[in-house]
Formats: structure tokens, sequence, C-alpha cells
């Protein structure tokens, strides 16, 4: 083991924050739509990294995954979305908070959907992020169709102001 690895690890932790101020920072603030952003768009070695940085200024956020094919993806997206946001305690549960969690997932799906969604397969990552009464939600990944290596990169994001109770 490298004598310098905990240097290197302390550095290299340095370099992400930094790296991660650079890409959130807008007029001075974390943007909450660049926050969930980032959050579906990471590598997943640096997602808990990523949510105690969000979280030490003022941003709550989790991330979940999702993959299927068809209206099962569809199905896996709404799910794991729900589950992700109540389950780790970034909203309250109740029906406003799940009525614009599925509003803003539907969002999602009207930008990516087409004809050829019910056929191919995909992986996503999911991304949420909530500050005060404010959500944003990304999603980034790839679908495609299995056995064809041919895959399309897709993202989207959506955020609403004011619409979370506690």
């Amino acid at each position: 083991m490298n004598p310098d690895y905990p240097n290197i690890r302390k550095n290299r932790v340095y370099m992400t924050q930094l790296a991660f101020e650079n890409v959130l920072l807008q007029n001075g603030a974390v943007s909450l739509s660049k926050s969930a952003i980032l959050c579906s768009m990471i590598d997943n070695d640096l997602d808990d990294l990523l949510i105690t940085f969000l979280e030490d200024r003022g941003v709550s956020a989790v991330i979940t995954r999702a993959g299927g094919s068809g209206d099962n993806l569809k199905n896996k997206i709404l799910r794991n979305t729900f589950g992700a946001a109540e389950n780790s305690g970034l909203l309250a549960v109740n029906m406003k908070n799940r009525h614009v969690v599925a509003q803003l997932v539907d969002d999602i799906l009207r930008s990516i959907d087409g004809p050829m969604m019910s056929i191919t397969g995909g992986g996503l990552k999911i991304g949420l992020a909530v500050r005060k009464n404010d959500i944003a939600i990304a999603i980034f990944g790839s679908i495609g169709l299995p056995g064809l290596d041919v895959d399309h990169e897709v993202s989207a994001s959506r955020v609403l102001y004011h619409c979370l109770e506690d």
C-alpha cells in the first residue's frame, strides 16, 4: 500500500468538491436543477460524496436507478422515484407530495417517450434534489433495442417551485 494513500485520498476528495462547486454554483448559490442533473450523471463511486456536499449547502438529495424494458421501465422509474423520495426521508409522505412526484415523473417520461419506448430497454439513474418547498428531478442513462447494440443516451430534468408540503 502506498504510504501517501491518506493524502492522495484527501486531495481527491478536495478536488472533487472543488469540481462540484464549479458545476453547481449559480449566482453564489447551489442550483437545484443542476444538483438533480449532477446526481443523475455522477459516477456511482461519488454518489455519497455528492449527497454530503449538497446537504452541507442546504440541498437534500437522493439517487436511485431504474432498469427494464417498455412499460416495465416506465413503471420502475415511477416506483423507484417514489420509493427513494419517501424511504430516504427526502419528502414527507402525503398526497400533495406524491402528486408532485407523479407530475414530475410524468413530465420526464413525456420528454423521452416515443413509439420505440414500448420495445426498448434501458438503464437510468435518477436524481432528486429538494430545497425547502422546491423539488427537482433528473434522469440520465441509455435506452436501446436489446441485442442490436443500438443505444441512445437520454437525459431530462424538471423543477417545480413552491409545491411541497412539510
